[in-house]
């Protein structure tokens, strides 16, 4: 009952957050500018710095070492619901247009903006380098696959090597790569860098979620409708996902704050390029905003639940 009570004040402050966000949005404070200007350096400036602070001060060399189960959850999990949510999707005879978007909405997370904030406030800074961790396979498979696959149902596109590129220049994941590389090196930064870094990692979580909050004004929560096909995608990301996570868990040995990560992560919200790239590649747009909103404020729900259960 305490982990529950303690999720419950979590998502409270979390949706605190969000909902300042709505209401600036709402009230005009926030337009298309602020909202780029706050996508790109959060993504740009402040998660690189947290990557640096929370992984050199929380991971170890050991830790990193002997992080292949932990990484094997992600990674099994992912390709074990890509092959479901392609199967459902044939069955369901979901247009081509809504098939990738369905894919790439039931089978990855909003693992830095909503995830890392939760993660955040339930468990503390100790838990960064397990996020991180998480991201790197999560991210991995939204510009490797799940882009292509949205594409692919828009303008019949596919794989682009510029994506590959983009993945890898990626300033979130050149300074989850920098980190790794510090504590295999043993190298530490001056401490006034790690004090700048410092700063950008205590600006991470609120301005993620006013972003967050920036979105689900942007998508209109009077147009949110739970139709069939979102009703799945909602079963996927909080249910299905969530339990074979559980299971590879418990398969591959990987337990305390690790195996609670991993869950808290595998049952966040959809991930917002997934509004993105439906917009940019002419796929299902109206379909990815509703799922994307949808999962938002069901995952408030759901994570007390889950720590309940924990």
């Amino acid at each position: 009952m305490e982990g529950f009570l303690h999720a419950v004040s979590s998502v409270t402050i979390i949706l605190l957050l969000t909902a300042t966000g709505y209401l600036c949005a709402a009230r005009g404070w926030m337009g298309p500018q602020a909202k780029a200007f706050i996508g790109k350096f959060t993504l740009s400036v402040a998660i690189p710095c947290m990557s640096v602070y929370g992984l050199t001060n929380n991971l170890t060399r050991d830790l990193l070492v002997q992080s292949g189960s932990f990484l094997l959850v992600p990674l099994l999990g992912t390709v074990v619901i890509t092959i479901l949510s392609l199967l459902v999707g044939r069955l369901l005879k979901l247009p081509r247009k809504k098939l990738g978007v369905f894919m790439m909405m039931c089978s990855v997370s909003n693992a830095i903006f909503v995830g890392l904030a939760m993660c955040t406030e339930l468990f503390g800074d100790t838990c960064t380098p397990y996020v991180m961790l998480y991201y790197l396979v999560n991210t991995s498979f939204v510009q490797l696959l799940f882009l292509s696959l949205v594409r692919w149902s828009g303008d019949g596109g596919g794989f682009d090597r510029r994506m590959l590129k983009k993945f890898l220049t990626t300033p979130a994941v050149i300074g989850v790569l920098l980190s790794f590389l510090l504590v295999l090196t043993g190298v530490s930064l001056p401490p006034l860098v790690m004090s700048y870094c410092k700063y950008m990692n205590n600006l991470v979580t609120p301005l993620a979620l006013l972003l967050t909050g920036y979105i689900i004004y942007e998508i209109g929560l009077k147009n949110l409708r739970l139709d069939r096909d979102l009703a799945i995608v909602m079963i996927f990301r909080f249910l299905l996902v969530p339990a074979s996570s559980f299971a590879l868990c418990a398969l591959l040995g990987v337990e305390g704050l690790a195996r609670n990560v991993l869950l808290v992560e595998t049952a966040m919200p959809v991930v917002t390029q997934t509004v993105v790239a439906a917009a940019d590649y002419g796929a299902d747009e109206q379909f990815a905003a509703q799922g994307a909103a949808l999962s938002t404020i069901a995952c408030f729900v759901v994570i007390p639940v889950l720590m309940l259960i924990l």
